[in-house]
């Protein structure tokens, strides 16, 4: 009898040590599966938000006092653009276009933007900002312009001076 029971108890000790085994391996799926539910949000929040970034041409024209290029672009989605002065602006004859880094001043081969709402550096929904091109080099028309926002937002345009 002492054999019987003692298969007994080593059966329920070996029953409790792999419940005790499933316990903390389910714990740390569970933990794992709750960090990846959080960083998918977080990327899904940021395609969605990405996606919803969307800014329009509105008018290109060139002015001589500031010896720069103007182009007139609209926030005319639901989110803010975050970061102008981290974007890519790409400016020239059409075929034939150069990057332009930002400059936070007038300096030559740069570009910079200004805002028409709050002075904040993001380009909230509705608002308009004139981007200004410095350029050293004759550029003739039509012109191209390009505008890649930091999310990947595409604002690009071709455009002829309207002489006066």
């Amino acid at each position: 009898m002492v054999r019987g029971a003692s298969t007994v108890i080593v059966e329920a000790l070996l029953l409790l040590t792999g419940i005790s085994l499933a316990i903390l391996l389910s714990s740390a799926v569970l933990s794992r599966v709750s960090i990846l539910q959080s960083r998918f949000t977080s990327i899904f929040s940021e395609v969605v938000q990405s996606m919803s970034e969307r800014l329009t041409y509105v008018y290109g024209t060139y002015n001589e006092s500031e010896n720069a290029f103007v182009i007139y672009v609209k926030n005319v989605g639901n989110y803010p653009v975050y970061d102008l002065s981290r974007s890519t602006v790409l400016f020239g004859t059409v075929g034939s276009s150069q990057f332009f880094p930002y400059c936070s001043s007038t300096y030559s081969s740069c570009w910079r933007f200004v805002e028409f709402g709050t002075s904040n550096s993001v380009v909230e929904p509705t608002e308009t900002i004139a981007i200004y091109i410095y350029n050293s080099t004759i550029i003739e028309s039509p012109y191209y312009f390009k505008l890649v926002t930091p999310k990947g937002s595409i604002v690009e345009s071709e455009f002829t001076l309207i002489p006066r």
